[in-house]
């Protein structure tokens, strides 16, 4: 669950080439820029498969969507991929009104735990 008085919180852990982001609270034009420099740090750093785990956003705003996309493409452009995964309702809307869900990766890695 997210705690109200979370902002912004990423966690980075890494396996090998496997990279999982949870972030936790707002993505928005504040934290996105976080988000993006993090990703193409560990892309820098070899990573081959990035997960972006969102369970614990509470919120995504047009920056933060964006930055999804972005880094959607660097992973593409630096022959890795990238997953967006655990979305939750709030969010997972979000991606659907704007389409977003057609085009990044989505999994719901609890249903298929």
């Amino acid at each position: 669950m997210v705690n109200d008085e979370t902002v912004w919180e990423l966690s980075v852990h890494r396996d090998g080439g496997r990279v999982r982001l949870e972030a936790v609270g707002d993505l928005d034009l504040d934290s996105a820029p976080k988000l993006l420099t993090e990703m193409v740090s560990q892309l820098e750093a070899g990573a081959e498969e990035l997960v972006v785990d969102l369970a614990g956003l509470a919120f995504i705003d047009s920056s933060g969507l964006g930055t999804l996309v972005g880094c959607w493409r660097r992973a593409q452009q630096a022959g890795a991929t990238l997953v967006v995964a655990n979305p939750g309702p709030d969010v997972s809307m979000t991606l659907e009104i704007t389409g977003l869900d057609q085009i990044l990766p989505i999994r719901d890695e609890k249903q298929a735990a």
